[in-house]
């Protein structure tokens, strides 16, 4: 586990320990998020959008100082009059894995991070639900715990490559953002998914606000909970305005 996980673990109740790691992008336990967004006014054709995010998180050890943290975003979507009036579509988007590579020993003692690659995968199941080509980049995410606080950023660019490098897409990535988690294990989270796609010269600007509360089914623990999401820029196929969202993090046991 990163050195900043354990930052005034004694400090804290378990609640608030299984919260902080839920919500950090380099945790080193097995997780499961699941997020649900219901979108309207979605492109030209101001249509709907259901999208659920099946996120698993998987962590290996790879030698005393460093371990890989693999990232991948499996969307399944549904949508109806995105594309033309009457046309409705579902089925799987385009696959995403990342991978981590991260220092146990945290950067000053209190800023831990990762770098590593990043893969777009054109696995969507209809050609309206993806980009329609493999694209692959650089990631970076860092970040510090400070008591109840969350605080960091993630980085990424990716390139399409299949008819050229960056000729269908060329897109940067940044999502900054800020967690408070109670010690009965609520977190608030701000973050924004800013984007802008180099070849199209389009932003993508939601900002989000979450609140999860931690609880346990059984002997497994898990944090759900919802908030909104207003775009306060959107590119030709993003919804505009506010979207709802919902979600589910599964902590899995480790053997």
């Amino acid at each position: 586990m990163p050195a900043m996980a354990l930052a005034e673990s004694g400090t804290k109740t378990k609640e608030q320990q299984v919260a902080q790691e839920a919500v950090n992008p380099l945790t080193t336990s097995y997780w499961i998020p699941i997020q649900y967004e219901f979108s309207e006014d979605v492109g030209p054709n101001d249509g709907t959008r259901h999208t659920t995010n099946i996120q698993p998180i998987i962590p290996f050890e790879i030698s005393e100082d460093w371990n890989l943290i693999t990232r991948t975003i499996i969307p399944v979507i549904s949508q109806s009059d995105v594309t033309a009036d009457g046309e409705s579509e579902s089925g799987i988007g385009d696959i995403n894995a990342t991978f981590f590579f991260s220092p146990d020993e945290a950067v000053g003692g209190q800023w831990t991070h990762g770098f590593g690659p990043t893969v777009n995968f054109d696995s969507a199941s209809d050609e309206a639900l993806g980009s329609g080509e493999t694209g692959v980049g650089l990631s970076y995410v860092g970040l510090t715990v400070q008591g109840p606080w969350t605080v960091g950023f993630l980085a990424s660019h990716t390139y399409s490559v299949e008819k050229g490098v960056g000729d269908t897409y060329s897109t940067t990535f940044v999502q900054p953002f800020i967690d408070y988690t109670t010690t009965w294990g609520t977190t608030f989270e701000l973050t924004s998914e800013t984007s802008y796609e180099w070849q199209g010269d389009e932003w993508s600007v939601p900002v989000s606000l979450t609140a999860s509360q931690y609880f346990q089914l059984g002997d497994v623990p898990m944090l759900a909970g919802g908030g909104i999401k207003y775009w306060a820029e959107s590119g030709e196929y993003d919804p505009e305005g506010v979207t709802l969202n919902l979600n589910l993090y599964i902590l899995l046991p480790r053997s």
